[in-house]
């Protein structure tokens, strides 16, 4: 009697077994298919942004070959490149130092540079740098126009720099990438234009507007040298502080239009006129 009772516990246990296997096949399926959804779910903004900071640095297409002026044609990657955006995990702004030097010398672009001169070349880029832009130039966040002196990349405080620093925001670092990635096939002389409102600033760091302003012109010279392998002595700093003003003052608005930084990209006649 009790061996035909072991017996049947026996049977009993031996025909639940399946069910041990069950929960772990069923276990491995969901992690599969996790594993699949994660891998199809992929950063558009920033995986596109890389596909336009690679464009510019290896496809000589940007410029037709033997001319002096951009190409309006679109290669396979331009499509994606006015709405895509590619990111950096970190950047310093400690200053063009001999770290920063070396290290764009290693990341000079094989792409072949070229001078741009006059309106049409220029207008030319503009149009290059607001179709990559996009949203960016639809948001007011980025204008741009030309001058006599040449193009002008203005770059609002917002959504680069916190209000009274020259650290760049991670958001901005996406920013100066995209405009970046469209200046290195450019070999004019680059001039990077600091501006603040008239609202006085002092603290340990700024004691006026006049530091903010270079120092946030000086950044973007260090991330655009150490991540696109700009050519140092092609580069140059300024600040005006608020003695340049694009708008009024008087208004918030104004005053928001006023912090920003101009990239500006000169004329070969203008940069003839600059230091040697």
């Amino acid at each position: 009697m009790i061996r035909r009772k072991q017996k049947h516990e026996e049977e009993e246990g031996s025909s639940e077994r399946w069910l041990v296997s069950y929960a772990d096949f069923i276990t491995l399926l969901f992690a599969f298919f996790t594993t699949l959804y994660a891998i199809s779910t992929v950063d558009a903004e920033k995986g596109g942004k890389l596909v336009t900071s690679m464009r510019a640095a290896f496809d000589t297409a940007l410029f037709e070959p033997g001319s002096r002026t951009l190409s309006t044609s679109k290669g396979s990657g331009a499509a994606e490149s006015s709405e895509i955006v590619q990111s950096h995990p970190s950047q310093k702004n400690d200053g063009v130092d001999a770290r920063i030097l070396k290290r764009s010398r290693a990341a000079q672009p094989a792409a072949k540079k070229t001078v741009l001169s006059g309106d049409s070349d220029m207008g030319r880029l503009k149009k290059n740098v607001e179709s990559v832009l996009g949203e960016e130039v639809l948001k007011g966040r980025v204008r741009a126009h030309i001058e006599p002196r040449g193009l002008i990349i203005s770059v609002g405080e917002n959504g680069v720099f916190d209000s009274g620093s020259d650290r760049i925001k991670p958001e901005g670092i996406n920013l100066i990438d995209t405009i970046g990635a469209s200046l290195v096939s450019v070999a004019n002389q680059i001039r990077i234009e600091g501006h603040t409102d008239n609202v006085p600033i002092s603290n340990v760091r700024f004691p006026s507007n006049w530091e903010l302003s270079t120092a946030r012109a000086t950044a973007v010279i260090s991330y655009l040298i150490g991540s696109f392998g700009l050519k140092p002595e092609l580069v140059s700093a300024a600040g005006y502080a608020e003695f340049r003003p694009c708008a009024t003052n008087d208004t918030e608005e104004g005053r928001a239009r006023n912090r920003r930084v101009d990239i500006v990209v000169l004329n070969p006649a203008a940069a003839s006129v600059e230091p040697k």
